[in-house]
């Protein structure tokens, strides 16, 4: 009777380990990144090196702020293909001003307003005219490029003999200690999101909007208020990340931004997020990142070119959904076996 107990422990201990693989995505991402760290640390030599780290930590701070905003809207059943858009809006308004004033605040404060204006634009036309998400912001993401062109003149609005103030300038080049303000700041942001996704009534609305609107709205959720403060947010962290971009570059950049609400996508996607909402985690969205900067910044140090940077994140972004399907049909058949 006690080896019978044994061995019954024995497999439930076993049954539990491979529940807990198949069902947490989020254990799943830990193991992909710290096998790609590892290869990149042995393949590539530079990689090794603290400053790397660091450099890396900077560079990826837009990125992982735009995540943010976009796995939000995306558990949400939503997208918004304009993020790229406003972060070139965001740089060329606030140099445009800068220019005219010499007032850096006021002109951080007209770029960062204008990241929430193109977000309620973009959510009353999904929510108020039930217009598709996709096309709305695929709409909106040409005509603030288009603007952007016409009022540029496809010129970057240059500010190098303006004397831009070391406190802007800071916003991205500064650190505390060895670590970069810009990704204290995504830092930040990510907590304050992980709880109000996590442990407040609005983050469970979130999953079930996204999850079933009509369930959702049966249970009183209003369903368009909701993902009208959602598509306002992604906006707010797209403008967010263009002034991060606007202190690195220290210009308005008419091509700002270009692919970046791509590159998130397939961010948020590597990390588990549904493209049909409902499921998913800032976490998974936040790993997913950091494995694509890691694997962009390991080429880079090797002298690869942009376009293989872009092929190794599309063969990150299909391998990440053949996972995403693998892990769900192996849970599957793992639960008929127990049964």
């Amino acid at each position: 009777m006690g080896a019978l107990t044994r061995d019954e422990g024995y497999v439930a201990r076993r049954r539990g380990v491979v529940e807990r693989l198949l069902g947490s995505e989020t254990l799943i991402l830990l193991l992909l990144l710290v096998v790609v760290a590892v290869v990149v640390l042995i393949a590539v030599p530079p990689a090794r090196q603290s400053r790397t780290v660091f450099d890396l930590m900077r560079e990826l701070s837009p990125l992982l702020i735009g995540t943010i905003g976009m796995s939000l809207l995306m558990i949400g059943g939503e997208f918004d293909l304009s993020m790229g858009s406003v972060i070139a809006m965001v740089t060329c308004i606030t140099m445009a001003v800068f220019l005219k004033t010499e007032n850096i605040w006021l002109s951080v404060a007209a770029g960062l307003v204008s990241g929430p204006i193109v977000g309620l634009l973009n959510g009353l036309m999904v929510t108020q005219l039930r217009m598709s998400s996709l096309m709305t912001t695929l709409g909106m993401q040409f005509v603030i490029r288009g603007a952007v062109y016409v009022a540029t003149n496809k010129a970057p609005i240059l500010s190098g003999e303006n004397n831009v103030p070391e406190a802007f300038l800071g916003l991205y080049h500064s650190s505390l200690g060895p670590v970069p303000t810009p990704f204290l700041l995504a830092l930040g942001l990510f907590l304050v999101f992980y709880v109000i996704s996590t442990q407040t009534d609005f983050g469970r609305r979130i999953y079930a909007v996204g999850g079933n609107p009509s369930a959702a709205r049966v249970s009183g959720i209003k369903v368009s208020q909701v993902k009208l403060i959602l598509f306002v947010v992604c906006s707010t962290m797209a403008a967010i990340a263009g002034m991060l971009v606007t202190a690195q570059i220290k210009t308005g950049y008419f091509d700002a931004g270009l692919g970046f609400e791509l590159t998130v996508i397939a961010a948020t996607v590597l990390g588990g997020v549904s493209l049909s909402g409902g499921h998913g985690s800032l976490v998974g969205a936040v790993l997913g990142v950091l494995i694509l900067g890691l694997s962009n910044k390991a080429l880079r140090l090797l002298g690869a070119a942009t376009t293989t940077q872009m092929l190794a994140t599309g063969l990150f972004m299909m391998f990440a959904l053949y996972l995403h399907t693998l892990r769900a049909q192996l849970s599957t058949r793992w639960r008929k076996r127990q049964t």
